[in-house]
């Protein structure tokens, strides 16, 4: 046997798009239900960065039209009651049980598919448009786009997103995608493409070039084997939450029975445009360092070190060589050993933190007044905590909100249940929250310290949304946040910060029903009281009672100034 030429037979390269085609559950391709959703969240996403980037007031509309006429309302409804038993199991801690009613699911949701789910999804936007040019690179090639090689605050970052989503659309129906783009020159590119899935780049089956009194970007695109329906891990509830976390955009939604939804903006402020930030030296390893190195213009290591990385001048710069004992020569010619030391002395010098202006949280009073518009809580607070790094270097920042009574919560079969809404960069994070550093450090919190008896039927919705240039996902799939302990801490402590706000407002509640208790109390007997001594005194009874009301008024009066009083 010659294995020279076995070997050659059996061997060759496998592309990026080739290998999530094999294994698109890596990027949320999962289940009937999760897939779904991915697909809203990979187009939407892409529209609200791109008018946000232009300055843009986005309007984003989705429509989903059904073209699968089987009932599925059994195993639908059979569907929902295996989804509340897994909340419980995952409440109790339970990975038997959880196990047990995952498998049920995966069954369940197997056979669903089996039945059918036939859809076409709209997705359209009024950005800035895409040049004709850009269109296949943008929805047909991987790992390429604008936001991978920059250091910089954006909800997507791999490249992958949109691009899994129309692989996904062509594996379940064979069709391609049309996307019609204008960037407001009166002509609008329409164009069907697929992936090429061993070349990773776009097939383009048909494009031309149409008349348009428009500016933005429509996708249509045909997808098999998906579940639509309402519930926590919906496209309804994933495009309610973005609408909360993105007061300047109007959303709207119209599902497959028609029922439109408007989600209206509240703010008409387009957050500031995120800036491009160069890496910090303590969030580097050596492979890092000498892959900048090879991309930098600089000629020599010190200003290599001032000019491609935050918070180095050149006193620095110089002081970092000595201690790791590297000569100033050129980057390109550094070896590894050298990087190495360089980034041990990194530690070794005082740096100051790295810089905060790329990132742009949703702010406080923003964020009150969505919650306010679209849930109609009793008690809402919302807290920015200041930025902070994770893995020595990367920043990061925590904002967290709390709603109380009202809508808040979730509704369900027996009543409401408190919610948890994650965010990463202001995109809703519906999956995987077993393994998501959020959530965990949500339910570590004592929460009977705030005055919630039983959390997990409280009437409340505790949303936490991280935001940094670099998220640390558990996954491609961008639907958890490692529990990283510097990120894990800074949502714990923002959480209980806004835990004590609402303390002192339950706090208040329950004061107040205790004034009315002791109140009513009093005020019980006075009728009684008046009749006696009216009978005793001969006078009538009215004015009596009213001059009893009055002193048990004023009593009661100073016996709550004496209490605040006490109590400041």
């Amino acid at each position: 046997m010659d294995i020279d030429k076995e070997f050659s037979k059996k061997f060759r390269e496998v592309g990026v798009a080739e290998f999530f085609r094999k294994n698109l559950q890596m990027l949320g391709y999962s289940g009937a239900i999760r897939s779904f959703t991915t697909i809203i969240h990979e187009f939407v996403t892409n529209g609200l960065d791109a008018c946000e980037e232009y300055g843009i007031l986005p309007n984003i509309t989705v429509k989903i039209k059904d073209l699968s006429k089987i009932k599925k309302g059994k195993k639908l409804k059979r569907l929902e009651t295996l989804e509340k038993r897994l909340e419980k199991a995952q409440a109790s801690g339970s990975a038997s049980q959880i196990e047990k009613v995952e498998k049920e699911i995966a069954k369940l949701e197997k056979e669903l598919e089996n039945i059918g789910g036939h859809f076409i999804v709209t997705v359209e936007d009024n950005g800035p448009g895409i040049p004709a040019e850009y269109v296949p690179k943008v929805f047909g090639s991987m790992l390429s786009g604008t936001k991978f090689h920059r250091y910089i605050q954006s909800r997507g970052q791999q490249g992958i997103g949109a691009v899994g989503a129309v692989l996904f659309s062509q594996m379940t129906t064979g069709k391609p995608t049309k996307i019609v783009t204008s960037t407001g020159n009166g002509k609008a590119s329409v164009v069907f493409l697929r992936v090429d899935v061993e070349r990773n780049r776009a097939q383009v089956v048909n494009e031309s070039v149409v008349e348009a009194d428009w500016r933005g970007t429509r996708i249509v695109s045909e997808f098999k084997n998906i579940i639509y329906r309402r519930g926590d891990q919906s496209p309804y509830e994933y495009l309610r939450r973005t609408a909360i976390a993105n007061p300047h955009a109007t959303i709207t939604l119209v599902e497959p029975n028609g029922k439109k939804t408007v989600w209206r903006r509240t703010s008409k402020k387009v957050p500031p445009l995120p800036k491009e930030m160069k890496p910090h030296p303590l969030g580097l390893t050596a492979d890092d360092l000498l892959s900048l190195a090879k991309k930098s213009n600089a000629r020599k290591l010190g200003s290599f070190l001032q000019s491609d990385f935050s918070r180095i001048s050149s006193r620095k710069s110089a002081e970092i060589l000595k201690k790791a004992k590297v000569e100033d020569k050129d980057p390109t010619k550094m070896s590894h050993t050298e990087a190495e030391r360089i980034v041990h002395a990194f530690k070794q010098v005082k740096l100051l933190r790295p810089s905060t202006e790329g990132m742009t949280p949703i702010e406080e009073d923003h964020l009150e007044k969505s919650l306010k518009e679209i849930l109609q809580a009793k008690f809402i607070r919302a807290r920015t905590r200041k930025p902070s790094v994770y893995r020595g270097g990367i920043p990061f920042q925590v904002e967290v909100a709390i709603a109380y009574g009202g809508g808040a919560g979730r509704n369900t079969g027996e009543g409401k249940k408190m919610e948890i809404m994650r965010f990463a960069n202001k995109a809703p994070l519906l999956f995987d929250a077993g393994a998501c550093a959020i959530n965990n450090a949500i339910r570590s919190i004592n929460w009977k310290n705030y005055h919630i008896g039983d959390f997990e039927t409280a009437p409340l919705t505790v949303l936490v949304n991280v935001i940094s240039p670099h998220i640390p996902y558990q996954s491609a799939g961008k639907q958890a946040v490692a529990g990283d302990e510097d990120v894990t801490r800074e949502i714990r402590f923002a959480v209980m910060e806004v835990g004590r706000s609402l303390k002192k407002y339950i706090s208040g509640i329950h004061r107040e029903a205790l004034k009315a208790k002791r109140r009513n109390v009093f005020l019980k007997y006075a009728p009684e009281v008046a009749e006696a001594l009216s009978k005793i005194s001969g006078k009538k009874k009215e004015p009596i009672e009213t001059m009893l009301v009055g002193i048990i008024e004023k009593r009661i009066r100073l016996k709550e100034q004496e209490e605040a009083g006490e109590s400041a």
